[in-house]
């Protein structure tokens, strides 16, 4: 293990927060109003941060909602809740907003994210430098880039990384007790669930994944290990059940639980170009590339985080060449390479078409990486167990693509070897006779010219994933009335229709924003959250169909027929609705024309919202 001076590493932590401060600069020049990135997934994460402090306070469960598509409510398990972070963010988000208190959580993950590597990274390093550059990777690739758009689950990514260290010591190191890193590993594995649970699924994925890998790289070493492993995982599993038991009750046992795909299958996943093309969200994206990229299935947040750059690949797969007979550069460059092609689903995507050429021909190429058979029995072996785990309750839910975000990190180690040997000095002794206590510590080489030329290529493949600059933000609209004491003209705790009609549309989560910013002041027969179907949407209902048609085009001619306007009143009745409220949205003329001819009475305006009072009750 290479020594870890506190220099070093609280260097390396405050380089990383300064250059997360300074790519989200767009956002801290008004924090407090303008967030990280942008689209309506994080206007629910703010929601989500919000509402924890709230449940709590008010004696409600942080785990279930009916706050939103009331009256059934939500297993809020099922949705993007972190409770470990809202709760952690708790005392910056009631005291000084959600707002804040998101652009505090975006910039610590990356920072957080990118030293967490590099603790991890150091371990296989000699110096610092090049563990802080693979750092850099993982925490700043594209990968992060993309999700930072709006997916907090998929960009707090800090514990990965230890979850790995603790697993090198169960099951290479072996210098602790199990009973010690058993309860470190539990612990981070429960803080993971509560975090974000598909990267907690796809953390143990990887991680079966790399121990058949060793397996196959040295099954002497490992069977010798195995029952120390063991007893470690045993410990970590009881103390993750004990941790997270109540979550799990509620997620798998409580009221509104999702069965089923949420997501179609065979979109979110990588495009074979999206290995080679950036998208707008780097620096250096030429037009024609962006052109291509922006045809990727599953959006810009998804599609484009498969981003490594012809320079990274060419990288790649010289330190892979370089130093194959390093054990720790077989399993990254394996892992890392079976993972990129997992991450393309089912079917080759190319240039946002979809073929019919299934991914697992793409495993062809392993014969030229594996230089041994088992190795190579192996490693189809695991993608034909994937193609059947794909299908396979939870796990069918996972998006291929994400997986992206191991790549990075495999690729932040080889990267990390290879610069390594670029800073090393003829002199300097082999790490291999120097007594190295991990198993998968690397032997070095040297050559003349090799050092300057590397230098140029790590340059140039690091320029090209430069992110764009500043990174993109935004400004969440609020009007007036929820931010302001109007809002408690609405008996608390009742009832509030709002349009539009919150849910899986281009406004989304809007509303619930402006819930959240009332400080919960209403519960809505709506809401941009996943129930049993599985759906987005609450169940149909005829106000939520003639609410969309006019947000859509405005036309009331076929739609506003006098059948929909007695299904609507017994529905606004059901629900109990006592106040109505339009805001700012497409064709809002023609929403207040609906309610105004629904209730036979004028709205009043106030703080930029159109309000009916004592609809019911």
């Amino acid at each position: 293990m290479r020594r870890l001076t506190l220099s070093s590493s609280w260097l390396a932590l405050a380089a990383y927060l300064l250059l997360s401060v300074l790519l989200f600069a767009s956002a801290w020049r008004d924090p407090f109003i303008v967030q990280v990135g942008a689209g309506t997934d994080g206007l629910l994460a703010m929601w989500f941060l919000k509402w924890l402090p709230f449940a709590v306070s008010h004696g409600q469960n942080p785990l279930l909602t009916n706050y939103v598509d009331y009256p059934a409510g939500a297993n809020l398990m099922w949705n993007g809740s972190m409770p470990l972070v809202d709760l952690v963010l708790a005392p910056v988000t009631t005291t000084l907003g959600a707002v804040f208190a998101y652009n505090i959580m975006a910039t610590l993950a990356v920072a957080l994210s990118a030293w967490s590597a590099f603790l991890l990274i150091r371990r296989y390093v000699e110096r610092a430098l090049a563990a802080a550059i693979g750092g850099l990777l993982y925490g700043f690739s594209p990968y992060m880039m993309a999700h930072l758009l709006g997916h907090p689950a998929l960009f707090i990514v800090f514990l990965p990384p230890l979850i790995f260290l603790l697993l090198d010591d169960a099951l290479i190191r072996q210098e602790r007790r199990p009973l010690a890193t058993g309860i470190l590993l539990g612990l981070l594995g429960g803080a993971q669930f509560l975090i974000g649970q598909e990267v907690l699924l796809l953390t143990a994925l990887m991680a079966v994944i790399a121990v058949v890998l060793l397996i196959a790289l040295d099954p002497v070493a490992i069977w010798a290990r195995a029952g120390h492993a063991l007893r470690t995982v045993g410990v970590a599993a009881l103390v993750f059940l004990l941790v997270c038991a109540v979550p799990l009750a509620v997620q798998f046992f409580g009221p509104q639980r999702v069965q089923g795909i949420a997501e179609g299958p065979n979109i979110f996943v990588s495009d074979a170009f999206g290995f080679v093309l950036p998208s707008s969200l780097q620096a250096i994206a030429p037009a024609w590339a962006v052109h291509i990229s922006d045809r990727f299935t599953g959006g810009l947040a998804e599609a484009t985080n498969s981003y490594l750059g012809i320079g990274l690949i060419i990288l790649l797969a010289i330190a892979a060449i370089r130093y194959w007979s390093t054990p720790i550069v077989r399993v990254a460059t394996l892992l890392g390479t079976m993972l990129a092609i997992l991450s393309m689903g089912q079917t080759i995507h190319y240039a946002g078409h979809v073929s019919r050429i299934p991914v697992f021909a793409l495993a062809l190429v392993f014969p030229l990486l594996a230089r041994f058979l088992p190795a190579r029995v192996m490693l189809y072996g695991v993608i034909l167990l994937w193609l059947g785990l794909i299908r396979a309750p939870l796990l069918d839910n996972i998006l291929p693509v994400r997986m992206m975000l191991f790549v990075f990190l495999a690729a932040g180690v080889l990267l990390a070897v290879l610069i390594d040997e670029l800073l090393r000095t003829p002199t300097l002794p082999s790490p291999a006779s120097g007594g190295g206590k991990s198993w998968l510590s690397s032997p070095r080489r040297g050559g003349k010219l090799w050092p300057l030329a590397g230098g140029v290529l790590v340059v140039a493949a690091l320029a090209l994933l430069l992110p764009s600059w500043p990174y993109p933000a935004a400004t969440p609209p609020l009007p007036e009335f929820f931010r302001s004491a109007m809002v408690n003209e609405v008996p608390e705790g009742s009832v509030a229709l709002v349009a539009p009609f919150s849910g899986a549309t281009a406004h989304g989560a809007a509303p619930m924003y402006w819930q959240a910013a009332s400080g919960m002041r209403f519960r809505m027969p709506e809401g941009y959250i996943f129930v049993p179907g599985p759906s987005p949407d609450p169940p149909p209902s005829a106000t939520q169909r003639l609410m969309r048609a006019v947000e859509k085009d405005g036309d009331l001619t076929t739609s506003f027929t006098d059948t929909v306007q007695h299904e609507m009143l017994g529905e606004l009745e059901s629900w109990k609705v006592q106040t109505i409220i339009v805001g700012p949205m497409p064709h809002q003329d023609r929403m207040i024309e609906v309610f105004r001819t629904l209730l036979g009475r004028e709205p009043s305006y106030q703080g930029g919202v159109y309000v009916w009072w004592q609809v019911h009750g």
